[in-house]
C-alpha cells in the first residue's frame, strides 16, 4: 500500500500517516515493497510488512496436548512441534513443558533468542486480554489469575500476548485464511468443549471482561450437569467429551457393535473412534454426530438473529466428520433464523483448519507489536532494532 492507500483506508491525514510510516520503517517493521504505478506525479513508494523483521513465538495450548511454531512476521509458519500435556497439572508444569519445546524448536532450526520478537499463546479459557490473565478458567485447575506473561518474561525479553484459543483461531481465519474480505464472522471451534470467536465489523470482539463468545454454556433445555455446576449446558451434550460419553453408554445397551468392540479393546471412546464408524457408516455414530449438530445450531441460530454475520466458520475436532455434522447445524440454522438474517449466511469448515490457532497467535503477537509501536506513548514502543 502507498501512503495516500493507507490515507484513504484509515481516515488519517497524510501527515499523521508519514509520521507512523516513518516509525514502522525505522523499528523494522514495515519495508518499501515495491514502486507504484504513477498518476501523474511522482511514482508512490509501496509499502509492506517486513517478514524478515524477526521471529513470532506461536503457542496453541489445549486440555491434552500443545501445539507450538514459530512464524515470520507475514504469519507463515516455518517450524512447527506438539507434544501431549495434562492441563490439570497446573501453569508452572506445563509452561515449563512448552518452553522446553519451544527451545527444541529453536536450536534445531538455529533460531537465537534475540531474534524472537513476541510471543503469542491461545488458552482454552477466559482471559483479560489487557493484562494477559486467565479468568476463572474452570477446565483449567490452578489458572485462574495466573500471571503467563511474567512465566515467560523469564526467558524472553520481548512482549506476550495471551487470549482465549477461539479467538486467536478466529483472527487467523479472518486475516489469512479469509484475506480481510469478511467483516462479520462467527467462529466456532466444536471439541472436547464448544466456543466461538466472533469478528464484527472486521475487528474480534473480546467483550467487556474477555469472556464473549462462550457460548458451550449457552442452556438448551437438558437435564445434563456440565462441569461448570450448572445443567443444560449446550457443551454438556454437544461436546466432543460428551458425546464419547454418550456413545460409551449406548455402546454398551447393546445400540452399536462397531462402538461395543472398540470399546472393549480400548477401554474408552473418542472423538476418533466416533469418527471411524461413520466411515464403517455405524448409524449410532451418524445420530450421534447429528444430534450434536442439531443443538449447536440451534444456538447459532439465536447468534444468526441477533448479530446478521455473513460466514460461520467451524473446527475442532468434531469438524472432520464430513458433511455430517455441516448439513445439521446448518439445518438448525435455517430453520430457526429469520429470513433476512439468513439470505447472505454461509456456513462453512474453516478454511485454515488446524493451522488456524497457530497462525492466529502469530497474527495477534504482530498486530500487537504494530500498535504499540504506533502509540503516542514513547514507553509502548517496541525497538525491534535495538533488541536485534
Amino acid at each position: 500500500m502507498s501512503k495516500t492507500d493507507i490515507v484513504a483506508e484509515s481516515g488519517l491525514s497524510l501527515s499523521a500517516v508519514s509520521d507512523h510510516v516513518e516509525r514502522l520503517i525505522n523499528e523494522k517493521l514495515i519495508v518499501v515493497s515495491n514502486i507504484g504505478n504513477s498518476s501523474g506525479g511522482r511514482k508512490p513508494r509501496l509499502y509492506a510488512l517486513n517478514k524478515d523483521a524477526g521471529y513470532i513465538i506461536s503457542i496453541e495450548l489445549g486440555t491434552s496436548s500443545v501445539r507450538v511454531a514459530i512464524s515470520d512476521f507475514d504469519c507463515n509458519i516455518l517450524y512447527s512441534d506438539h507434544s501431549p500435556v495434562d492441563i490439570n497439572e497446573g501453569p508452572e508444569k506445563v509452561l515449563t513443558h512448552v518452553y522446553h519445546v519451544v527451545k527444541h524448536i529453536m536450536s534445531t532450526n538455529h533460531i537465537d533468542q534475540v531474534s524472537i520478537k513476541g510471543i503469542g499463546i491461545g488458552i482454552p479459557g477466559p482471559v483479560e486480554f489487557t493484562s494477559g490473565l486467565p479468568i476463572s478458567p474452570t477446565i483449567m485447575p490452578g489458572w485462574d489469575r495466573y500471571p503467563i506473561r511474567n512465566f515467560w518474561s523469564k526467558y524472553f525479553e520481548c512482549p506476550c500476548y495471551v487470549d482465549n484459543d477461539v479467538n486467536i483461531m478466529a483472527l487467523g481465519e479472518h486475516a489469512k485464511g479469509l484475506n480481510f474480505e469478511v467483516d462479520n464472522l462467527i467462529y466456532i471451534k466444536i471439541g472436547t468443549g464448544i466456543g466461538a470467536g466472533i469478528i464484527y465489523d472486521g475487528k474480534l470482539y473480546r467483550g467487556s471482561s474477555g469472556s464473549a463468545g462462550d457460548i458451550g454454556h449457552f442452556d438448551v433445555g437438558s437435564d445434563v450437569i456440565c462441569w461448570c455446576g450448572n445443567t443444560g449446558c449446550l457443551e454438556a451434550v454437544a461436546g466432543g467429551k460428551a458425546i464419547a460419553t454418550k456413545a460409551k453408554e449406548l455402546a454398551l445397551a447393546g445400540k452399536s457393535n462397531f462402538l461395543l468392540e472398540t470399546l472393549d479393546d480400548k477401554g474408552e471412546l473418542s472423538l476418533k473412534d466416533i469418527g471411524a464408524g461413520i466411515q464403517r457408516l455405524d448409524t449410532l455414530s451418524v445420530e450421534l454426530i447429528r444430534d450434536s449438530g442439531a443443538l449447536i445450531g440451534r444456538v447459532l441460530a439465536s447468534l444468526v438473529n441477533y448479530s446478521n454475520p455473513s460466514l460461520i466458520s467451524i473446527s475442532g475436532g468434531a469438524s472432520e466428520f464430513g458433511d455430517i455434522l455441516l448439513a445439521a447445524i446448518r439445518q438448525g440454522v435455517y430453520q430457526r433464523s429469520l429470513p433476512l438474517a439468513t439470505r447472505n449466511l454461509l456456513i462453512n469448515k474453516s478454511i485454515l483448519g488446524k493451522s488456524a490457532g497457530l497462525i492466529g497467535g502469530a497474527f495477534m503477537t504482530i498486530d500487537q507489536l504494530i500498535i504499540n509501536s504506533t502509540d503516542d506513548n514513547s514507553h509502548s514502543f517496541h525497538d525491534l532494532k535495538q533488541r536485534s
